[in-house]
């Protein structure tokens, strides 16, 4: 273009420990066979001085997902029958700094990645109230994909891909860093289709969040959001987990997705 360009770039880098928190709920039979469900507690800090210092609370990116990972730890040490495999419960830190604290946990599992069936990760949940559909984030890639339809098909909601797989937001979430290990990993949430005012009504919503809160200051608690489409969610999510928990059978990947790895030829033979 006939055009040159000349830059130089100044930082500073500040080192610190932040920690991934993990719970365990002992399964019955199978203990050392695993379910995992993740989300992240970080978010960005503050804003520089300059700006006027306000934190970024991350109210729905993602207090909403760990207060998610809480309900269902509560709702399964609840449950009997007790699940028989092992169930664990993950908060990341340092998503927002490039999945930093799933892909340290990855390199370093308590868990053996073996030995872990599947991931569902929540990340922002939905506060619009219910839906007639979910989405999947990164649709197409695993048999979880089934067990997720399954149990919306009893909520009576249709299962779609992201609208938006140009955004890649598959590859910016928790779930991503065990995907790329061979784990197969589920991103899920509510879709667009209000149950009361339609897709366009929902569809606004969801921009106006990403112009107006999403990475920045605003996204703050409201006492008047309408969780009841967060709770369906978490239903399905509890459902899925619940049946994954109560199964021999571990989820393969599809044979076209480009996370397929081999696995340990047992479990991918053992049937229900």
């Amino acid at each position: 273009m006939g055009l040159q360009a000349d830059a130089s770039v100044h930082n500073t880098l500040r080192r610190f420990t932040s920690p991934n928190v993990v719970a365990l709920l002992p399964g019955t039979g199978r203990k050392r066979e695993y379910v995992v469900y993740t989300a992240h507690w970080d978010h960005l800090g503050r804003q520089p001085a300059q700006a006027g210092g306000a934190i970024f609370n991350g109210a729905v990116d993602n207090a909403s997902g760990v207060a998610g990972l809480l309900m269902l730890a509560q709702s399964f040490s609840r449950t009997r029958p007790a699940a028989e495999r092992s169930i664990a419960f993950i908060a990341f830190t340092a998503e927002e700094s490039a999945l930093a604290g799933s892909a340290y946990y990855v390199e370093n599992p308590v868990i053996p990645l073996r030995q872990t069936a599947a991931v569902l990760n929540l990340d922002a949940l939905h506060i619009g109230g219910p839906t007639r559909d979910v989405m999947i984030i990164g649709y197409g890639n695993s048999e979880l994909e089934e067990y997720l339809r399954d149990a919306a098909l009893l909520q009576g909601r249709e299962v779609h891909p992201d609208p938006n797989p140009e955004l890649g937001w598959y590859y910016r979430s928790d779930q991503f860093s065990f995907a790329r290990s061979g784990v197969p990993a589920l991103y899920a949430k509510a879709g667009l289709d209000d149950a009361a005012r339609g897709p366009a009504w929902g569809q606004a919503q969801l921009s106006d969040y990403m112009a107006h809160r999403y990475y920045q200051s605003a996204d703050k608690y409201s006492a008047d959001w309408d969780v009841r489409g967060a709770l369906d969610d978490l239903r399905l999510y509890y459902e899925v987990g619940n049946r994954l928990a109560h199964s021999r059978r571990f989820p393969r990947w599809y044979p076209n997705s480009e996370f397929r790895v081999g696995r340990n030829p047992v479990h991918e033979s053992a049937t229900e």
